[in-house]
Protein backbone atom coordinates (compact mmCIF):
# COMPACT_ATOMS: atom_id res chain seq x y z
CA UNK A 1 0.00 0.00 0.00
CA UNK A 2 1.52 3.48 -1.07
CA UNK A 3 1.71 6.31 0.89
CA UNK A 4 -0.70 8.36 -1.23
CA UNK A 5 -3.45 5.74 -0.75
CA UNK A 6 -2.96 4.98 2.55
CA UNK A 7 -3.59 8.81 2.98
CA UNK A 8 -6.79 9.08 0.83
CA UNK A 9 -8.13 6.50 2.73
CA UNK A 10 -7.39 7.99 6.12
CA UNK A 11 -9.05 11.02 4.86
CA UNK A 12 -12.52 9.32 3.36
CA UNK A 13 -12.65 7.28 6.86
CA UNK A 14 -11.86 10.85 8.67
CA UNK A 15 -14.62 12.52 6.71
CA UNK A 16 -17.31 10.22 7.43
CA UNK A 17 -17.10 10.97 10.78
CA UNK A 18 -16.45 14.84 10.96
CA UNK A 19 -18.23 15.93 7.90
CA UNK A 20 -15.12 18.02 6.98
CA UNK A 21 -14.15 18.85 3.67
CA UNK A 22 -11.47 17.36 1.15
CA UNK A 23 -9.37 21.07 1.75
CA UNK A 24 -10.06 20.50 5.81
CA UNK A 25 -9.21 16.88 6.15
CA UNK A 26 -6.40 16.41 4.13
CA UNK A 27 -3.92 18.62 5.74
CA UNK A 28 -5.02 17.29 9.09
CA UNK A 29 -4.00 13.81 7.68
CA UNK A 30 -1.09 14.78 6.00
CA UNK A 31 0.41 16.40 9.27
CA UNK A 32 -0.52 13.33 11.36
CA UNK A 33 0.86 11.12 9.08
CA UNK A 34 4.36 13.14 8.57
CA UNK A 35 4.43 12.99 12.72
CA UNK A 36 4.11 9.34 12.83
CA UNK A 37 7.06 6.99 11.87
CA UNK A 38 7.45 4.01 9.88
CA UNK A 39 6.47 1.43 12.50
CA UNK A 40 3.26 3.88 13.14
CA UNK A 41 2.33 3.62 9.33
CA UNK A 42 2.95 -0.15 9.14
CA UNK A 43 0.49 0.09 12.21
CA UNK A 44 -1.92 1.84 10.29
CA UNK A 45 -2.16 -0.69 7.26
CA UNK A 46 -2.36 -3.32 9.64
CA UNK A 47 -5.47 -2.17 11.33
CA UNK A 48 -7.19 -0.72 7.48
CA UNK A 49 -6.08 -4.29 6.49
CA UNK A 50 -6.57 -6.86 9.47
CA UNK A 51 -9.11 -4.34 12.09
CA UNK A 52 -5.66 -4.84 14.15
CA UNK A 53 -6.75 -1.52 16.73
CA UNK A 54 -3.76 0.86 16.68
CA UNK A 55 -2.51 2.89 19.76
CA UNK A 56 -4.66 5.44 21.26
CA UNK A 57 -1.38 8.18 20.53
CA UNK A 58 -1.86 6.86 16.61
CA UNK A 59 -5.39 7.26 16.93
CA UNK A 60 -5.40 10.59 18.55
CA UNK A 61 -2.86 11.85 15.52
CA UNK A 62 -5.62 10.94 13.03
CA UNK A 63 -8.62 12.21 15.15
CA UNK A 64 -7.76 14.15 17.78
CA UNK A 65 -9.59 14.38 21.66
CA UNK A 66 -10.40 17.07 23.82
CA UNK A 67 -7.52 17.44 25.94
CA UNK A 68 -9.06 18.79 29.04
CA UNK A 69 -11.91 18.10 31.49
CA UNK A 70 -14.10 21.33 30.53
CA UNK A 71 -13.44 21.15 26.78
CA UNK A 72 -14.76 17.73 27.23
CA UNK A 73 -17.98 18.65 28.92
CA UNK A 74 -18.21 21.79 26.72
CA UNK A 75 -18.22 19.55 23.57
CA UNK A 76 -20.72 16.81 25.28
CA UNK A 77 -23.24 19.57 26.36
CA UNK A 78 -22.73 20.77 22.43
CA UNK A 79 -23.61 17.34 21.15
CA UNK A 80 -27.01 17.40 23.64
CA UNK A 81 -27.97 20.73 22.25
CA UNK A 82 -27.06 19.59 18.68
CA UNK A 83 -29.60 16.89 19.24
CA UNK A 84 -32.58 19.30 20.92
CA UNK A 85 -32.53 21.56 18.35
CA UNK A 86 -33.98 19.43 15.87
CA UNK A 87 -37.53 20.15 17.24
CA UNK A 88 -37.06 23.69 16.36
CA UNK A 89 -35.50 23.10 13.12
CA UNK A 90 -38.82 21.09 12.31
CA UNK A 91 -41.06 24.25 12.57
CA UNK A 92 -39.11 26.46 9.62
CA UNK A 93 -42.02 26.58 7.29
CA UNK A 94 -43.21 24.37 5.43
CA UNK A 95 -42.71 22.41 8.96
CA UNK A 96 -42.27 18.76 8.66
CA UNK A 97 -41.31 15.93 11.02
CA UNK A 98 -39.68 14.15 8.00
CA UNK A 99 -37.29 17.03 7.12
CA UNK A 100 -33.63 16.16 7.79
CA UNK A 101 -33.14 18.21 11.34
CA UNK A 102 -29.04 18.66 11.76
CA UNK A 103 -27.94 21.30 13.43
CA UNK A 104 -24.47 21.14 12.74
CA UNK A 105 -23.15 19.89 9.04
CA UNK A 106 -19.66 19.28 10.43
CA UNK A 107 -17.10 19.34 13.13
CA UNK A 108 -13.87 20.69 11.67
CA UNK A 109 -10.57 19.63 14.00
CA UNK A 110 -8.36 22.62 13.22
CA UNK A 111 -5.40 21.74 15.85
CA UNK A 112 -6.99 22.61 19.01
CA UNK A 113 -9.37 24.14 17.81
CA UNK A 114 -12.93 22.92 17.63
CA UNK A 115 -15.24 24.53 14.39
CA UNK A 116 -18.83 23.30 14.41
CA UNK A 117 -20.24 24.27 10.87
CA UNK A 118 -24.25 24.89 12.04
CA UNK A 119 -26.60 24.10 9.18
CA UNK A 120 -28.66 27.02 7.98
CA UNK A 121 -30.80 28.68 10.19
CA UNK A 122 -29.61 26.31 13.70
CA UNK A 123 -27.61 29.01 15.15
CA UNK A 124 -30.27 30.56 16.68
CA UNK A 125 -31.96 27.62 18.48
CA UNK A 126 -28.65 26.12 19.66
CA UNK A 127 -27.89 29.54 21.44
CA UNK A 128 -31.18 28.91 22.99
CA UNK A 129 -30.19 26.10 24.14
CA UNK A 130 -26.66 26.82 25.60
CA UNK A 131 -26.36 30.00 26.54
CA UNK A 132 -27.30 30.68 30.19
CA UNK A 133 -30.76 32.13 31.54
CA UNK A 134 -32.62 31.89 34.90
CA UNK A 135 -36.52 31.05 34.57
CA UNK A 136 -38.69 31.46 37.35
CA UNK A 137 -35.51 30.80 39.56
CA UNK A 138 -34.45 27.56 37.40
CA UNK A 139 -30.98 27.63 35.45
CA UNK A 140 -31.47 26.66 31.83
CA UNK A 141 -28.68 26.56 29.51
CA UNK A 142 -25.14 25.85 30.42
CA UNK A 143 -23.22 27.42 33.20
CA UNK A 144 -20.46 29.50 32.71
CA UNK A 145 -21.25 29.66 28.50
CA UNK A 146 -20.49 33.19 26.98
CA UNK A 147 -20.09 34.43 23.39
CA UNK A 148 -17.63 36.80 21.43
CA UNK A 149 -17.83 37.61 17.87
CA UNK A 150 -14.98 37.32 15.38
CA UNK A 151 -15.27 38.77 11.64
CA UNK A 152 -16.48 35.48 10.28
CA UNK A 153 -17.62 33.09 13.05
CA UNK A 154 -18.74 33.08 16.56
CA UNK A 155 -17.30 31.64 19.99
CA UNK A 156 -18.55 30.05 22.81
CA UNK A 157 -16.69 29.77 25.51
CA UNK A 158 -16.73 29.37 29.82
CA UNK A 159 -16.03 32.19 31.46
CA UNK A 160 -14.34 30.02 34.62
CA UNK A 161 -12.35 27.19 31.97
CA UNK A 162 -9.88 29.30 30.24
CA UNK A 163 -9.02 27.84 26.84
CA UNK A 164 -12.36 25.67 26.66
CA UNK A 165 -14.40 26.97 23.71
CA UNK A 166 -16.05 25.85 20.49
CA UNK A 167 -16.36 27.59 17.38
CA UNK A 168 -19.33 28.54 14.88
CA UNK A 169 -17.74 28.46 11.40
CA UNK A 170 -19.27 31.06 9.37
CA UNK A 171 -21.57 33.13 11.32
CA UNK A 172 -20.76 36.50 11.04
CA UNK A 173 -21.90 39.53 12.24
CA UNK A 174 -25.43 39.93 10.35
CA UNK A 175 -25.69 35.83 11.31
CA UNK A 176 -24.96 36.16 14.46
CA UNK A 177 -27.91 39.32 15.20
CA UNK A 178 -30.47 36.79 13.20
CA UNK A 179 -29.63 33.91 15.36
CA UNK A 180 -30.04 36.55 18.31
CA UNK A 181 -33.20 37.73 17.40
CA UNK A 182 -34.59 34.03 16.81
CA UNK A 183 -33.82 33.81 21.07
CA UNK A 184 -35.12 36.96 21.66
CA UNK A 185 -38.46 36.77 19.88
CA UNK A 186 -38.33 33.03 21.09
CA UNK A 187 -38.19 34.03 25.33
CA UNK A 188 -40.95 36.80 25.03
CA UNK A 189 -43.38 34.29 22.87
CA UNK A 190 -43.15 31.60 25.77
CA UNK A 191 -43.89 34.85 28.54
CA UNK A 192 -41.78 33.37 31.23
CA UNK A 193 -39.45 35.71 33.32
CA UNK A 194 -36.20 35.76 31.99
CA UNK A 195 -32.72 36.81 32.63
CA UNK A 196 -30.31 36.03 30.05
CA UNK A 197 -26.80 35.33 32.41
CA UNK A 198 -23.51 37.04 30.79
CA UNK A 199 -20.42 39.14 32.67
CA UNK A 200 -17.05 37.71 32.79
CA UNK A 201 -17.57 35.62 35.96
CA UNK A 202 -19.44 32.99 37.20
CA UNK A 203 -22.92 34.44 38.78
CA UNK A 204 -24.26 32.58 42.57
CA UNK A 205 -26.59 30.69 40.45
CA UNK A 206 -24.34 29.03 38.22
CA UNK A 207 -22.16 28.39 40.35
CA UNK A 208 -24.77 26.38 42.77
CA UNK A 209 -25.50 24.88 39.80
CA UNK A 210 -22.41 23.07 38.91
CA UNK A 211 -22.19 22.21 42.50
CA UNK A 212 -25.00 20.36 42.41
CA UNK A 213 -25.79 18.99 38.76
CA UNK A 214 -22.38 19.14 37.36
CA UNK A 215 -22.52 20.34 33.06
CA UNK A 216 -23.86 17.61 31.22
CA UNK A 217 -26.08 14.89 31.89
CA UNK A 218 -24.26 12.28 30.00
CA UNK A 219 -20.36 10.86 30.50
CA UNK A 220 -18.11 13.67 29.11
CA UNK A 221 -15.66 11.72 27.77
CA UNK A 222 -17.85 9.79 25.30
CA UNK A 223 -20.57 12.87 24.63
CA UNK A 224 -16.94 14.91 23.03
CA UNK A 225 -16.14 11.57 21.16
CA UNK A 226 -18.96 11.47 19.93
CA UNK A 227 -19.99 15.11 18.79
CA UNK A 228 -16.30 14.88 16.87
CA UNK A 229 -17.91 11.54 14.73
CA UNK A 230 -21.55 13.18 14.71
CA UNK A 231 -21.30 13.11 10.59
CA UNK A 232 -22.00 9.10 11.11
CA UNK A 233 -25.03 10.04 12.01
CA UNK A 234 -26.24 12.50 9.11
CA UNK A 235 -28.31 9.74 6.99
CA UNK A 236 -30.59 10.00 9.51
CA UNK A 237 -33.34 12.55 9.43
CA UNK A 238 -32.19 13.77 12.98
CA UNK A 239 -29.84 12.46 16.06
CA UNK A 240 -31.79 12.34 19.38
CA UNK A 241 -29.69 12.19 22.39
CA UNK A 242 -30.60 11.12 25.81
CA UNK A 243 -27.47 11.21 28.63
CA UNK A 244 -27.21 9.97 32.30
CA UNK A 245 -24.96 8.69 34.77
CA UNK A 246 -22.76 6.48 32.56
CA UNK A 247 -24.71 6.00 29.82
CA UNK A 248 -25.70 7.69 26.51
CA UNK A 249 -28.76 6.50 24.32
CA UNK A 250 -28.78 7.94 21.14
CA UNK A 251 -32.04 7.48 18.70
CA UNK A 252 -32.24 7.47 15.01
CA UNK A 253 -35.40 7.05 13.15
CA UNK A 254 -35.54 4.93 10.77
CA UNK A 255 -32.09 3.63 10.96
CA UNK A 256 -32.17 0.00 9.96
CA UNK A 257 -28.64 -1.15 10.94
CA UNK A 258 -27.48 -0.15 14.14
CA UNK A 259 -24.99 -2.81 13.89
CA UNK A 260 -23.41 -0.86 11.19
CA UNK A 261 -22.97 2.18 12.73
CA UNK A 262 -21.64 0.41 15.83
CA UNK A 263 -19.14 -1.16 13.36
CA UNK A 264 -18.41 2.48 12.34
CA UNK A 265 -17.85 3.44 15.81
CA UNK A 266 -15.47 0.88 16.88
CA UNK A 267 -13.35 1.28 13.65
CA UNK A 268 -9.63 -0.08 14.33
CA UNK A 269 -8.13 3.76 13.76
CA UNK A 270 -11.27 6.17 14.26
CA UNK A 271 -13.31 4.65 16.76
CA UNK A 272 -14.59 5.14 20.13
CA UNK A 273 -11.20 4.37 22.43
CA UNK A 274 -11.43 2.16 24.77
CA UNK A 275 -15.10 0.91 23.38
CA UNK A 276 -16.28 -2.26 22.79
CA UNK A 277 -19.87 -4.44 21.88
CA UNK A 278 -21.34 -5.26 25.12
CA UNK A 279 -24.75 -5.76 23.81
CA UNK A 280 -26.66 -6.61 20.57
CA UNK A 281 -30.65 -6.99 20.15
CA UNK A 282 -33.21 -6.59 17.33
CA UNK A 283 -33.20 -2.63 18.31
CA UNK A 284 -30.43 -1.29 20.13
CA UNK A 285 -26.70 -2.17 20.13
CA UNK A 286 -24.81 -1.40 23.23
CA UNK A 287 -21.07 -0.46 23.22
CA UNK A 288 -19.02 0.26 26.59
CA UNK A 289 -15.59 1.22 27.71
CA UNK A 290 -15.81 -0.71 31.18
CA UNK A 291 -17.54 2.81 32.38
CA UNK A 292 -19.27 4.54 29.98
CA UNK A 293 -22.01 2.84 27.64
CA UNK A 294 -23.27 3.88 24.41
CA UNK A 295 -26.93 2.92 23.65
CA UNK A 296 -27.54 3.16 19.66
CA UNK A 297 -31.31 2.34 19.14
CA UNK A 298 -33.37 2.08 16.21
CA UNK A 299 -36.82 4.08 16.17
CA UNK A 300 -39.69 4.40 13.87
CA UNK A 301 -39.59 6.87 10.99
CA UNK A 302 -42.11 8.59 11.24
CA UNK A 303 -44.83 8.49 9.21
CA UNK A 304 -44.97 11.55 6.61
CA UNK A 305 -49.07 11.65 6.69
CA UNK A 306 -47.82 14.12 10.05
CA UNK A 307 -46.46 16.35 7.96
CA UNK A 308 -49.33 17.25 5.82
CA UNK A 309 -50.73 18.24 8.90
CA UNK A 310 -47.86 19.99 10.42
CA UNK A 311 -47.20 22.19 6.72
CA UNK A 312 -51.22 23.15 7.65
CA UNK A 313 -50.73 24.74 10.60
CA UNK A 314 -49.91 28.31 11.17
CA UNK A 315 -47.17 28.49 13.38
CA UNK A 316 -46.92 31.49 15.75
CA UNK A 317 -43.92 33.85 14.18
CA UNK A 318 -41.93 33.30 17.19
CA UNK A 319 -41.18 30.20 16.80
CA UNK A 320 -40.22 30.47 12.79
CA UNK A 321 -38.77 34.26 13.16
CA UNK A 322 -37.22 32.98 9.63
CA UNK A 323 -40.24 32.91 7.99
Amino acid sequence: MSRTSLTDQLVDLRRARTGENPSQAVPAVRAALASLSADDRAALVAALRDGVPVSDRIADALLPAATTTAQRELEARVLQAVSDSAGYLHLRPPASITRSAHAVAAVQLDGPVVRLHPAPLAVGPLLYELLPRTEAGQLLGLPGLRSRQHPRSAELFLVHEPGASVVLAGVDATGWEAAQRYVRALLEHRGVPTERITGPALTAAERAHLAEHGAVAGPADAGSALLRRVHLFAAAPWLRVWGTDGQWWLDRPGDDDPAGTADRLLHPVFGLPGFGRSVDGPDVVSLSDGATTVHLRAVQAPDPVLDERMAALRWPREYTPWE
